[in-house]
This record gives C-alpha cells, sequence and structure tokens, in this order.
C-alpha cells in the first residue's frame, strides 16, 4: 500500500497527468492554477526557449496555488513541442489539429516536460526532459481519421500518445512519461525523498 500525504495536491488541470498518476498508485486532489496561459505566452515568454516556456509555465501554474495555501506541496507540468523552434499550441479545433499533424508529418519534432513541486509558494523541485518523436508520413486521408477518431483538440501536437497517438509514430526517443507530460520516476523519486508518499 502506498501512503500519500494529505497535503500533497496536484496543479494541473490535465486528465491525463491525474490518470498517469493514478495508474502508479498516486491518487491526487487537483486543484486548478490561477493562471492565463495564453496571456503568460504573450507577455513573458516571447523570448524564452520552448524548455524555457514549459518551466516558465510550470512555475506559475504551481506558485498561482501555492500562495493561497503555503502549507501544502503542489506538483504542476507543462509540456511544450515544439519543430524547429516553432511552437505548437493546443489546436483546440478539429481544423487546427490537421493542420499541426500535415505539418508535423515526416519529421522529427521535440516534446519538452517541465515539471515542479512548490511549498510556501517557493519552487522546491524541478526537472526539465526532452523526447524526440518521428512522425510517419501520414497520408491526407490518415490525418483525418486520426483527429476524427481521437478529438486531440488539447494535446500540445495536436496527438494523444497515451491513446491512439503511437500509431503517428516511426520512432521514438526519450522517456515515454515526458510525452505524456510527466516524468514519473523522476517525480516520485523526490516525493520519496520528501516524505510526502511512502510504502507500507
Amino acid at each position: 500500500m502506498i501512503s500519500i500525504s494529505p497535503n500533497l495536491f496536484l496543479a494541473s488541470s490535465s486528465q491525463t497527468r491525474k490518470e498517469l498518476l493514478k495508474t502508479h498508485g498516486i491518487e491526487l486532489d487537483i486543484v486548478p492554477p490561477e493562471i492565463d496561459e495564453d496571456d503568460l505566452k504573450k507577455e513573458f515568454c516571447i523570448n524564452l526557449s520552448p524548455a524555457e516556456t514549459a518551466m516558465f509555465l510550470a512555475k506559475a501554474k504551481a506558485k498561482s496555488v501555492s500562495l493561497l495555501d503555503k502549507k501544502s506541496f503542489f506538483i504542476a507540468a507543462d509540456q511544450v513541442c515544439e519543430l524547429d523552434g516553432r511552437i505548437f499550441d493546443k489546436p483546440l479545433t478539429e481544423e487546427n489539429a490537421i493542420k499541426h499533424l500535415k505539418e508535423l508529418r515526416s519529421k522529427t519534432h521535440t516534446q519538452n516536460c517541465a515539471t515542479v513541486i512548490y511549498y510556501n509558494a517557493e519552487c522546491i523541485w524541478e526537472f526539465s526532459g526532452k523526447a524526440f518523436l518521428t512522425m510517419r508520413n501520414l497520408k491526407d486521408e490518415e490525418v483525418v481519421s486520426y483527429v476524427e477518431l481521437e478529438r486531440p483538440l488539447n494535446s500540445a501536437g495536436s496527438y494523444m500518445f497515451e491513446k491512439h497517438g503511437k500509431h503517428l509514430f516511426s520512432n521514438v526517443q526519450g522517456d515515454h512519461d515526458v510525452i505524456l507530460g510527466l516524468p514519473i520516476v523522476k517525480l516520485l523519486d523526490k516525493l520519496y525523498e520528501l516524505g510526502l508518499i511512502r510504502l507500507n
């Protein structure tokens, strides 16, 4: 059995991250971040690299809720998909998802994942990881079929790697959990070190 501190929360609206933790025996209450990601990107991230952007947003998410509860621990993460320095935001519409996938096909892009733990409105741990994914030379009809099947409208890169998204790729280099937006092994190790989880 895994014991979890009652003062540990997930500062994320991502169902994928919640389910990923749950799969590994960590069920956390979610505290949605108090930020507007789009506004922050426009105001503060223009001159940042994709990896720096992911870390800036992860910290902003965690700090926004940690300021409201300084005696709890908050995990937050962010993911930025890039191709040759260009960031691919969440598509939000099927039309955009199809457009993004057509631009990514036959090429190798990067998923940048940043994860932090905050306590007392301060960052006490941070991790940045990268994974490199080469997409198959998908036919137009394959792209449309995938988007209609999965509707990955809230996914960086316009695919859901945790589900049918793996069908899109010919090669992947890096931690699959980084692609999913949460480096589980690194995170669990830190949670044990901090005494926030333990095996009974």
